[in-house]
């Protein structure tokens, strides 16, 4: 697992094999943009993420979790802590994950625009 600094204050971080994550830290939150149709899981309803990404995350001080659904907006926020008290530990193909049911996030709908 490696980090690369892009920013002062912003690491991308790369999943156990080199691959880029989608992911990275800023300040104390851990960012991820998906496009829920292709990486929500199904069964159960929830966001999962590499378990190394969670640990690095954890260690480069990151807090909390923030995933923005790039075709609503949707922002979906939880503490890191909670993927490992309630996350449901998995391994569908893509390393072992931790996953964290929709119920346990608190969303975030994105703000509409006025026009006047």
């Amino acid at each position: 697992m490696q980090a690369t600094v892009t920013q002062a204050t912003r690491r991308v971080l790369y999943t156990c094999d080199g691959r880029p994550s989608g992911c990275w830290v800023a300040g104390n939150t851990l960012h991820r943009v998906a496009r829920a149709s292709k990486h929500l899981l199904r069964r159960p309803p929830a966001w999962a993420f590499e378990t190394g990404i969670l640990k690095l995350a954890q260690q480069l001080g990151a807090t909390q979790v923030e995933v923005t659904d790039a075709e609503t907006g949707t922002t979906y926020v939880a503490p890191l802590a909670r993927f490992w008290t309630q996350g449901i530990p998995l391994s569908r193909g893509w390393g072992e994950q931790v996953a964290l049911t929709l119920n346990h996030w608190r969303r975030q709908q994105p703000e509409q625009m006025t026009l006047f």
